[in-house]
């Protein structure tokens, strides 16, 4: 047996290094507080400094991690005890010759234990903050986050002989946000880092930090009391004056649009606005807060109030309505009916005038609510899609056959890529006519019988592919 524990002994740091890699708060735990004591081939008995390292070791699951590892290293499973080393610890602060305890005096008697020395009290501090971070490694962020903000520790008599008490120093917001369980949760980590540092920790509370005064805190006691009671009583003022005069269902224009009040976990004034309360004389005042600052009594007035001015608008809504079936209330006026701009002589397209490139820019004139040619886009014509007698002229050159005007019937496009080949058939259009792109996608739209393509489905450009192909045949038979 004792072979067996001088292994594990000497495979030690190769577990610590293990565990480390699972866990690191387990390494920690067992690397500064706990020893190889005893290896029977099945169960690993560790020696712990304190109670405190073996309560934290066995609350902080840390137990089935190391077994895990032992598993790994020693390639059989291996059960983990915990025992307290036999020596006792050295005693954590020194009884000064003076205070004693005489030898005649009663067995029953207790004394106070001895105040740390200023060195113990500052490494309080870091106890603190070794604390906050065991907390935040163990997963418990919120007293991680509540230990970062606690200003200063304090030590008090302990109810144990021998001990002492942390008392936490916080501002008074946070106070109530230390629990009995936040507290029972930070208690062992904080025993078991001040007993590595040596102070005798037994207990951990919280307390409001006292506010510092001076000599002359009388004086500055009673400037901020004038001043609290002439801000309110102005605010009084200024509410009567706002609520006299807006009317009894209308809000206090006076008040401050923001809260005034503090947040219990910040401390610092809310800046939220404040919540819509309806003024009225037999009610109470309206306070300016918002609605999460709120009592429960403030609450039930807002209610109560809102609910008020809620009955007196349904009721001026309903009257209203009655108003309107009986006739009294007149009906609005019509609009105007639309009158169309004369023209003026000076017709051109919205595209030419504007640079619109919408297909009805080339279409609507630009001085006069009438239609111009679609080729030239300057001249007034009676109906969309239409030349003018310039353009009509010049458009017979290309087409001398006159079922050119009729809609084009002929045999659907079937090819590949339809608006590929269209675009390269328009093109070439373009250059064998010497028209341009807008003039030559008109005719065609005028042939398949659309007034634009933009949109158009596969079928009508198909139609449209196989109309230049038609018209393209008809300028290579007539060259």
């Amino acid at each position: 047996m004792a072979d067996e524990t001088v292994v594990v002994q000497e495979l030690w740091p190769q577990v610590l290094e293990a565990v480390k890699k699972r866990r690191r708060f387990t390494w920690i735990l067992l690397s500064q507080n706990a020893n190889v004591s005893f290896y029977d081939g099945a169960t690993l008995t560790l020696a712990w400094v304190n109670q405190g390292a073996v309560d934290n070791f066995v609350s902080s699951d840390s137990v089935p991690v190391l077994e895990a590892v032992l598993e790994e290293v020693l390639s059989r499973p291996a059960a983990v005890e915990s025992v307290l080393e036999q020596t006792p610890p050295a005693p954590l602060y020194s009884m000064p010759a003076s205070t004693a305890v005489p030898a005649h005096a009663p067995a029953a008697t207790a004394a106070l234990p001895p105040r740390p020395a200023a060195s113990a009290v500052s490494t309080l501090h870091r106890v603190l903050g070794q604390t906050a971070f065991l907390m935040y490694e163990q997963g418990n962020s919120e007293a991680a986050a509540l230990l970062a903000d606690v200003g200063n520790v304090e030590l008090i008599p302990g109810n144990c002989s021998g001990g002492w008490a942390a008392v936490l120093i916080v501002s008074p917001y946070l106070v109530p946000r230390f629990t009995d369980e936040v507290l029972a949760a930070i208690q062992p980590v904080f025993v078991h880092v001040a007993g590595r540092h040596g102070l005798q920790v037994d207990g951990v509370s919280a307390a409001l930090a006292l506010p510092e005064i001076g000599d002359d805190w009388r004086q500055i006691l009673q400037a901020e009391l004038d001043k609290e009671a002439a801000s309110e009583q102005a605010s009084k003022t200024h509410t009567k004056e706002a609520s006299s005069a807006v009317g009894r269902e209308d809000l206090v224009k006076g008040q401050a649009s923001e809260c005034t009040r503090y947040g219990k976990t910040t401390g610092r004034r809310c800046r939220r606005q404040v919540a819509e309360w309806p003024a009225y004389d037999d009610l109470p005042s309206p306070v300016a807060a918002c609605a999460g600052h709120l009592t429960p009594e403030e609450r039930e007035a807002l209610e109560q109030a809102r609910n008020r001015r809620g009955k007196e608008n349904r009721a001026r809504w309903a009257e209203l309505a009655a108003r309107e079936a009986s006739g009294g209330v007149p009906e609005p006026a019509a609009n105007p009916s639309f009158a169309s701009r004369p023209c003026i002589g000076q017709c051109t397209s919205q595209e030419r005038a504007w640079g619109h490139d919408s297909d009805g820019a080339s279409m609507s004139c630009a001085n006069c609510d009438n239609w111009v040619c679609v080729s030239c886009g300057q001249a007034q014509v009676e109906g969309v899609l239409e030349f003018c007698a310039d353009c009509s002229e010049r458009e017979s050159l290309y087409d001398p056959e006159p079922e050119w005007e009729r809609q084009y019937d002929g045999e659907v496009d079937t090819g590949p890529n339809p608006h590929v080949r269209l675009t390269a058939m328009v093109n070439d259009l373009v250059k064998a006519t010497g028209a341009t792109h807008r003039e030559v996608n008109a005719r065609l739209n005028r042939r398949i019988g659309v007034i634009s393509r933009v949109g158009a489905d596969e079928q009508a450009i198909r139609r449209a592919a196989s109309a230049a192909r038609a018209w393209l045949d008809q300028l290579d038979s007539s060259t």
